[in-house]
C-alpha cells in the first residue's frame, strides 16, 4: 500500500511541477521557460588599440517592412515592451538625446507625447446647435509607433580579425502634435542599448532579453528581442553617417528634394561597409 501511495505522490508532484512550469505560456501543452531564463551575453572585450577602423551610422527600422513585421507581433509588440518598461515598470532608463547623458522621467515622456485639443460639446441633448468649446487631454497611443532609429558603430577589431557592429542606442519615432498641426517625425526618447559590465540593468538588452518575438520559421524555437537585434534579423535604411557637419543625409543639398537619390545614397553606404570587410580578405 505504501508503494502505491509513494508512486501516486510522485505522479502528482510531477504534474504540479509541470503545471507551475507553464508560467505565462498557459496556452501550450508543455512548459515554456527558455525565454524567461535567458541572460544577456557580454560582448567580447575590445581594446582601443585593437580598433583599426570605426564608422558610425544611424538607421531606421520600419515595422511595416516584410522583414520587420514580427516587431509588431500582436502578442508582444516592441512598442508595448518599451511602454511597459518606460511608463509602468520604469525599469528602462531613457534619455533626451543620443549622447545618453540627460535622463528623462516617465512624466517627461507624458508631457512630450500627450497634448491638449479643443472640441465642441453638445450641452443640450435636445438642441444639436447648442455647442460649447471644451479642452480635452489626448493620450498618446503607443501603437502608432511604426519606426525605430538605431545608432551603431561598425568596428574592425584587428586582434580578432572581425568586422563587427555594436548598437549604441535605440529610439522609438513619433509625430508630435503642436499648435493644431502634426510636426515632422522625431525620436520620442533614446534608450541605451547595452552596458558591457552588465551592472546597468536599465538597458535595452537587459529588459528585452526575456521578451519574446515571433519566429517565422519555428514556433518551438522562440527568440527574444535581444536575439533579433544581436543577430541583425531586421532590414533598415541608413539616414546618417559620420560627416564633418554632423548632418543627416537629407540635410545635404543634393538630397533635399530628391528622395530617390537619398535612398540610393543609403544603399551606397551599405555597399561601402560591405566592400570594406570584403576587401580585407582580398589577396
Amino acid at each position: 500500500m505504501k508503494k502505491y501511495i509513494i508512486a501516486l505522490s510522485l505522479i502528482l508532484g510531477i504534474w504540479v511541477n509541470n503545471s507551475n512550469a507553464q508560467g505565462v505560456y498557459d496556452d501550450w501543452t508543455y512548459g515554456r521557460q527558455a525565454v524567461k531564463e535567458r541572460q544577456v551575453i557580454r560582448w567580447p572585450y575590445l581594446r582601443e588599440a585593437d580598433v583599426m577602423y570605426a564608422w558610425r551610422v544611424e538607421r531606421i527600422i520600419d515595422t511595416r517592412e516584410k522583414m520587420n513585421v514580427c516587431l509588431a507581433w500582436p502578442k508582444n509588440p516592441l512598442y508595448a515592451v518599451l511602454e511597459t518598461g518606460i511608463m509602468k515598470d520604469k525599469n528602462l532608463t531613457v534619455y533626451w538625446t543620443d549622447s545618453l547623458n540627460r535622463p528623462m522621467t516617465s512624466e517627461d515622456i507624458t508631457k512630450r507625447v500627450n497634448y491638449e485639443t479643443t472640441i465642441q460639446v453638445q450641452v443640450d441633448p435636445n438642441d444639436p446647435y447648442n455647442l460649447v468649446d471644451s479642452t480635452v487631454q489626448v493620450v498618446f497611443d503607443w501603437a502608432l509607433i511604426k519606426r525605430y532609429k538605431i545608432m551603431e558603430d561598425w568596428i574592425f577589431d584587428k586582434k580578432e580579425s572581425r568586422f563587427v557592429c555594436r548598437i549604441i542606442s535605440i529610439a522609438p519615432m513619433f509625430q508630435p502634435y503642436a499648435g493644431g498641426a502634426v510636426v515632422p517625425e522625431q525620436p520620442m526618447c533614446y534608450i541605451r542599448y547595452h552596458d558591457n559590465s552588465l551592472q546597468d540593468t536599465s538597458t535595452f538588452r537587459q529588459t528585452c532579453v526575456n521578451q519574446e518575438v515571433y519566429n517565422r520559421f519555428n514556433d518551438a524555437a522562440r527568440i527574444t528581442y535581444d536575439d533579433f537585434f544581436e543577430m541583425r534579423m531586421f532590414t533598415s535604411y541608413i539616414i546618417k553617417e559620420s560627416n564633418p557637419f554632423d548632418e543627416k543625409l537629407k540635410g545635404f543639398d543634393e538630397f533635399k528634394d530628391d528622395p530617390v537619390a537619398l535612398l540610393l545614397e543609403s544603399d551606397n553606404i551599405k555597399r561601402k561597409l560591405f566592400e570594406f570587410e570584403h576587401d580585407l580578405w582580398e589577396f
